[in-house]
């Protein structure tokens, strides 16, 4: 296509939608984005269908062929009554949806990858989902570290995020937590988030739920204002307020099953569906009465024959076919070419200077990844000081609990069966807290990450490796001061180089345990299920950790359980060192008790050497570093996932 035949179909599209109020002439990015014949089909699945009564699995179409564009410097409004994929066809515009999706999407002409997109658009979603303790400029600062070129000086993204907060009217609530933010001013946020790379395209969903008359209009009025700089802006929206509903350029009405009821200029939206015989009364809510009728007409025919018609009538209608003509150019094969190609004679105009500047913009290393993802989660701990006082307060309870039955330990023969019981709660009880506390450490984010990672803003490694060194501190910090109070409380003996010895396998177990709770909470989606699996594996290893069978006369199948289980390991490292500073035991009187007159020869009694020690801190490390290896590839693949929008 030459670049007059382009023109040529443009002015004649912008004659019959009010002079360019669909494909808008304010444009300053000759940017066109164009879909076609897009299908998304989820599964569906009917009980009692199948053969005696089994279930039948069918595909459900929620998008079914739909096809449009928008140009820069025009906002469009996506609307139609609830369950008619609204939502669907934004992300799947915006190329955020996985799965089963036919259809093209194309920029200039041109098919566009999941990259340039990321990089040439910004989706704010309608549930804004972020570490609420942040403030919104350490928020903002995140994000500008996180989506900005990493050649920028740190001034030049200061500026930027002054510039967005005054300009969106935050600067009041700037040094606020976004956990205590209106609904107004959240999503104010979300929108200043997308902004700070200037994309040419921005997607919101539903930007008005929940907000009040004026709250909606503020922002509609600021999506309107920047696409007359020249921005592809589309909206999903909600039935809107009148004086909202005429600030949009466009609107895409759907309906039921995912087909297009209407896709043309908003001022001529009335006028269209009158010919439908939906008149809309004097004084009312036109968005609301269109929706509303477009819901009705799916209730009067169950077999979908209205909704049919009123599709149909489009089709054949001058915008829709005027609109089909115009999308027909933009296919591939007929003229338009590259946005990077160089032989501008034969093509339409392509924004080649406006999108370099997003293709050259280079995203931070890993480590510098690694750095801020640190700082977000060392201040979410630090602004959490009740939970991690809670925390705290319950270990230190524990430890309090363990220790004071065995207040004033004695090595006698009677003290041998207590002095190994209390070695055995103390690494029982560290491993149980610090397994179990971290079970739902990505779980609880994981909405946010699929997102932030689905958005390019950092890789899954670095997110792992952040929570990894984030749990080191207090994996052993918390447990150098339980093993100080249980080990003064019980009367323990060696002064301070026995307490380093009787607390170094306490903080190797925690440490190991911590990872094996990281595994858990990477495997398993749901913690009922994590418990299901988890619960059996610590039975079956705490069973052989020692005490219950002794390991000298374990039966032969189950004799490689001990070398998985991080209570053989943390039991038998502690024992070691307590026992082994024992040269005697006294025998007791009675003659019925047996005697076991060394330290050594209590370990002998629970299958224990003395020689072990190493290879116990060794069994510990490798269970560390093997949990995290399997969790790491757990949430790789988890992180694969499609993200919620």
């Amino acid at each position: 296509m030459t670049m007059e035949s382009y023109q040529s179909f443009r002015d004649s599209y912008n004659s019959v939608t009010n002079n360019g109020a669909h494909i808008s002439n304010v444009s300053k990015i000759p940017l066109v984005l164009s879909w076609h014949n897009l299908t998304v089909s989820v599964p569906k699945t009917e009980n009692g269908k199948g053969f005696w009564g089994s279930q039948v699995v069918s595909k459900s179409n929620v998008l079914n062929k739909v096809s449009g564009c928008i140009e820069g410097g025009t906002l469009m409004a996506i609307m139609g009554p609830s369950g008619c994929g609204k939502t669907t066809l934004l992300a799947t515009i915006s190329k955020r949806v996985q799965g089963n999706v036919t259809g093209e999407i194309l920029l200039n002409g041109s098919s566009i990858s999941v990259e340039l997109m990321n990089k040439i658009s910004g989706f704010v979603p309608q549930q804004d989902l972020c570490i609420e303790t942040l403030t919104v400029v350490e928020h903002m600062q995140l994000m500008a570290k996180l989506k900005m070129d990493r050649r920028l000086r740190a001034a030049q993204r200061t500026r930027k995020i002054t510039s967005l907060i005054t300009e969106l009217g935050l600067t009041k609530c700037s040094y606020t937590q976004l956990s205590a933010l209106s609904g107004g001013e959240r999503r104010r946020v979300a929108l200043a988030v997308q902004l700070i790379t200037d994309p040419a395209i921005l997607f919101c969903d539903e930007p008005t739920t929940g907000l009040d008359s004026y709250s909606a209009c503020v922002v509609v009025e600021k999506l309107r204002e920047l696409a007359t700089r020249g921005k592809a802006v589309v909206c999903s929206i909600h039935q809107p307020a009148s004086g909202i509903f005429d600030l949009f350029h466009s609107v895409l009405f759907l309906v039921p099953g995912g087909k297009i009821a209407y896709n043309g200029p908003v001022d001529k939206a009335v006028q269209y569906f009158n010919e439908l015989n939906m008149v809309c009364p004097p004084a009312y809510n036109v968005a609301e009465f269109l929706v509303s009728q477009l819901a009705l007409k799916q209730h009067q025919s169950a077999d979908g024959s209205k909704l049919d018609e009123i599709c149909s009538y489009f089709e054949s209608s001058d915008i829709g076919r005027k609109l089909n003509k115009f999308l027909e150019a933009q296919l591939p094969g007929t003229g338009c070419s590259n946005w990077s190609s160089n032989n501008s004679e034969s093509s339409m105009p392509q924004p080649e200077d406006e999108f370099i500047k997003y293709m050259h913009i280079q995203s931070p290393s890993q480590m510098m990844q690694l750095y801020w993802l640190l700082w977000r989660s060392l201040i979410d701990k630090i602004r959490r000081p009740q939970e991690e006082m809670l925390k705290l307060s319950l270990y230190v309870f524990i430890a309090l609990l363990v220790s004071t039955p065995y207040s004033g330990l004695i090595i006698n023969q009677e003290g041998i069966q207590n002095m190994q019981g209390f070695l055995y709660l103390v690494i029982v009880e560290t491993v149980f807290t610090f397994s179990y506390r971290v079970c739902n450490t990505f779980s609880g984010e994981l909405p946010i990450l699929l997102r932030e990672i689905g958005n390019g803003l950092y890789k899954p490694g670095p997110y792992y490796l952040s929570k990894i060194l984030i749990l080191l501190p207090e994996s052993i910090l918390e447990p150098l001061l339980f093993a100080t109070i249980v080990f003064n409380i019980a009367g323990l003996f060696g002064g301070f180089l026995g307490f380093c010895k009787f607390a170094l396998p306490i903080i190797c177990s925690a440490i190991a345990a911590s990872a094996y709770g990281c595994c858990i909470s990477a495997v398993f989606e749901k913690i009922e299920f994590a418990a299901l699996v988890s619960v059996p594996i610590e039975f079956i290893t705490l069973t052989f950790c020692g005490l219950f069978i002794s390991l000298n006369s374990a039966p032969w199948q189950f004799f490689w359980v001990r070398y998985v289980s991080m209570f053989y390991y943390g039991i038998e490292a502690v024992s070691i060192l307590q026992w082994s500073a024992v040269d005697h035991i006294p025998c007791s009187e009675k003659e019925d008790i047996p005697c076991f007159s060394s330290g050594d020869s209590v370990l002998q009694l629970y299958g224990y050497s003395p020689n072990n020690l190493l290879l116990d801190l060794l069994g510990l490390s490798l269970i560390y570093c093997t949990a995290h290896m399997a969790g790491y590839f757990a949430f790789q693949r988890r992180s694969k996932k499609q993200a919620t929008y």
